[in-house]
């Protein structure tokens, strides 16, 4: 469930540094890194020099995306990046959480109702829910989120949640369904 009613659920400021830098790193990683520079016509100094860590105005986040958007990569590459992205993160600020939930045998629920959470670390507005549709199936909400509008961005975090998904069982699938509104995204999730 979200966190508050939709209607009262702020529209989002900032985006987190960390993200900026893990993306553009995967970037450089996979050779599009001086067409996507090509690409970036609004903050590039800003991108460019970003250390990891700190809030960047929302605009700053949509640049990065919207560059990445341009590339028009194939959707599998995408969610690669976002893969690459979600390994970066863990390896960083989600490792500890993860570590201790697997020493006890999980699946993808214990982690999968902290969406909010990690939302919340990673954006500054807006608000995520995941809602368990059966055993091995959940439908994740995203919310108030301009970036949401970029199918980049939804893509990046499609593998984000298939990379998260596979900590805690031998497959996981993510499929993106059809959003309500602009702001918003919608992603039925199962496992095996």
């Amino acid at each position: 469930m979200l966190p508050w009613p939709q209607h009262r659920i702020e529209r989002a400021t900032a985006f987190r540094s960390t993200w900026i830098v893990s993306s553009v790193n995967a970037l450089r990683e996979q050779g599009h890194f001086e067409r996507y520079v090509s690409l970036l016509p609004d903050h590039r100094e800003e991108i460019l020099s970003t250390v990891a860590g700190i809030w960047l105005p929302i605009a700053v986040a949509r640049a990065h995306y919207e560059a990445c958007e341009a590339l028009s990569l194939a959707g599998d590459q995408q969610v690669a990046m976002g893969r690459a992205v979600g390994a970066r993160a863990r390896g960083s600020w989600l490792d500890p959480p993860i570590r201790a939930a697997r020493a006890v045998g999980t699946t993808p629920w214990t982690i999968l109702p902290q969406l909010d959470r990690l939302w919340r670390r990673a954006v500054n507005g807006g608000a995520a829910a995941v809602f368990r549709i059966g055993p091995k199936e959940a439908r994740a909400e995203l919310v108030g989120c301009e970036l949401l509008d970029i199918p980049y961005f939804r893509q990046g975090i499609r593998g984000i949640l298939l990379s998260l998904g596979e900590l805690f069982c031998r497959k996981s699938y993510a499929h993106e369904g059809k959003a309500a509104r602009a702001g918003e995204a919608v992603f039925r999730l199962q496992w095996v």
